[in-house]
């Protein structure tokens, strides 16, 4: 299930217009996204509305991972990507469930597992149970599982949500501008990374899982050497 990005952008850019390279670049960009936008509807992930000027900042990225890195595709998603090497990420702010900003430097010296999420999200909720038993089984100084909720009314939205469905384990970090999601590039909903201790990324992967299935977490112990 997908949400269409903006349409109106995409009428308005029905064709090039005939005033200059740049505005034939920026029609580029608008018709590559919504090309891509389509391919990822079968693939289990909410787009995001910042998917097009994302596109056009990571051609400029240099040494940075983005999530814009990688185009989606049945052998891009729902599946653990490594890193042939520990890869730098760009700053990221969000905040506790007490309002206070955190950012991955809060982390340091833990393996975290990065999500986000939101409760409009269909994919996030399958995946949520499965997230919280992580947490449960593994959740230490040396192993944390950070869920981000996406949800523009922030607290009073994602904190009733995890509580009413009993997903105790998880502590509540919000980012209701979207600004973790911008900053990372993401094409959609769910999305995590595996971070090192350093707060570089080991590991993405598109799409719900099975956070808590034996055969995942012998991979994240492997991977975070925890």
């Amino acid at each position: 299930m997908f949400m269409e990005p903006n349409l109106k952008a995409k009428e308005n850019q029905a064709a090039p217009p005939q005033d200059g390279k740049a505005t034939l670049r920026r029609w580029t960009i608008v018709t590559i996204a919504a090309a891509v936008s389509s391919v990822a509807m079968g693939l289990g992930l909410f787009p995001l509305p910042f998917l097009a000027p994302a596109m056009a900042q990571a051609q400029q990225a240099d040494r940075i991972c983005h999530l814009s890195d990688i185009s989606l595709s049945p052998l891009t998603t729902r599946q653990l990507i490594e890193q042939d090497s520990p890869c730098p990420l760009p700053p990221l702010t969000f905040q506790d469930g007490s309002g206070k900003d955190k950012t991955l430097e809060d982390f340091r010296g833990s393996v975290v597992l990065l999500n986000l999420w939101a409760t409009w999200c269909p994919p996030c909720i399958r995946e949520m149970p499965a997230l919280n038993a992580l947490q449960q089984r593994l959740g230490s100084d040396d192993f944390k599982v950070v869920a981000i909720s996406q949800d523009r009314g922030g607290a009073a939205v994602a904190e009733k949500w995890l509580s009413s469905n009993g997903f105790t384990a998880l502590p509540l970090y919000l980012d209701p501008t979207a600004s973790v999601g911008r900053a990372l590039e993401s094409p959609g909903l769910p999305v995590t990374l595996l971070i090192d201790r350093q707060g570089r990324e080991l590991a993405r992967l598109y799409g719900p899982a099975d956070w808590d299935s034996d055969d995942m977490i012998a991979k994240l112990r492997k991977l975070g050497a925890f």
